[in-house]
């Protein structure tokens, strides 16, 4: 996987993106039942996954990430990898160092964990964990990344809910829970597009707040002053949910959703534009830059969110995100 665009990037407007996380903690809760995958064997997926990463990316070999990852990552990770090829920019080798795992109870397939590790890009380490979701269908096929995000420094992750063998529960449905995790992708557009804040069911968080609602703010604000309007639509909400168990019975959920964003002259003396060297221009082809009368950008979104149950007396949080421009027409 490249290393993940995050934050939202409309013509020369760069807004702020990813943060880190602080220190997550573990409590014991019921069942008793054992982790479908050791320690060892997850570990070992960890290592694997980063080398033939680094190989597909220093080839810029798209085809080889289907072997080592699968959609929502894998769709921003094909869509990065076009970018810097057109772009002319190596990929820099990408490692994940000392990692943890939350382990769920699963008999059956498909199944997942999760890894919490250190991410070096480039030979320099983040300054807070990257948690990313590994995932196998079926007993055939092997585990491949499914979502790599890393929190704001300002939020905490956990503590989560662990059996006496030290495996977690996951979740697939929950009506005690405050919302669907199948519903966060439109409720979270919907809380910063329409300006929801305090008014809905989400806490403040700096990735929902400052990054994404702050940041399609200004990029409207600064576009219409151009003389291009700027919308945002929910175009799909992506099928790979997975979820953890929380020690106060709520659960950390990973979910994806794509937008459009429609950039459109209001009238014909102006112009859209995509400024060059521009994520955006680059995965049009046209890295030197372009302008039209219009463009549509899917952008795929991808969320960690801490979701309470309804009788918490809280609201649900996200933790972090990373959005990918991967299509521009």
């Amino acid at each position: 996987m490249p290393a993940s665009a995050c934050g939202l990037l409309v013509t020369a407007v760069f807004l702020v993106g990813c943060g880190t996380v602080s220190q997550e903690t573990e409590q014991k809760q019921p069942p008793s039942e054992t982790a479908a995958v050791t320690t060892a064997d997850a570990t070992t997926v960890v290592r694997s996954y980063d080398q033939k990463n680094n190989l597909a990316n220093s080839a810029f070999n798209m085809g080889d990430l289907a072997a080592i990852e699968t959609p929502p990552l894998r769709t921003a990770s094909e869509a990065l990898m076009k970018i810097s090829k057109n772009l002319r920019q190596e990929i820099p080798q990408i490692a994940h160092t000392s990692p943890r795992f939350v382990i769920p109870v699963q008999p059956g397939y498909p199944r997942f964990y999760l890894s919490i590790s250190q991410r070096v890009i480039g030979g320099v380490p983040s300054a807070q964990p990257t948690y990313t979701v590994y995932y196998q269908e079926t007993p055939s096929e092997p585990f491949r990344a499914a979502y790599a995000l890393t929190p704001a420094e300002q939020e905490t992750v956990g503590p989560f809910a662990l059996n006496s063998n030290g495996a977690a529960q996951p979740v697939t449905s929950d009506p005690s829970l405050l919302m669907a995790p199948s519903d966060l992708g439109q409720a979270i557009t919907r809380h910063y597009v329409q300006g929801l804040r305090d008014k809905d069911d989400f806490l403040y968080s700096a990735p929902l707040d400052d990054s994404l609602g702050n940041g399609y703010t200004l990029g409207r604000k600064v576009l219409g002053s151009r003389g291009v309007t700027l919308t945002r639509a929910v175009r799909s909400v992506g099928s790979q949910v997975f979820a953890l168990r929380t020690a106060d019975g709520g659960v950390l959920a990973f979910t994806s959703v794509v937008v459009t964003d429609h950039l459109q002259a209001k009238t014909a003396k102006f112009r859209a534009s995509l400024r060059a060297g521009s994520n955006d221009a680059a995965l049009l082809g046209k890295p030197a830059g372009a302008t039209g009368k219009s463009f549509s950008i899917d952008r795929l979104q991808m969320f960690m969110t801490h979701i309470p149950t309804k009788t918490s007396g809280t609201k649900a949080k996200v933790l972090a995100y990373s959005e990918t421009a991967v299509s521009v027409k």
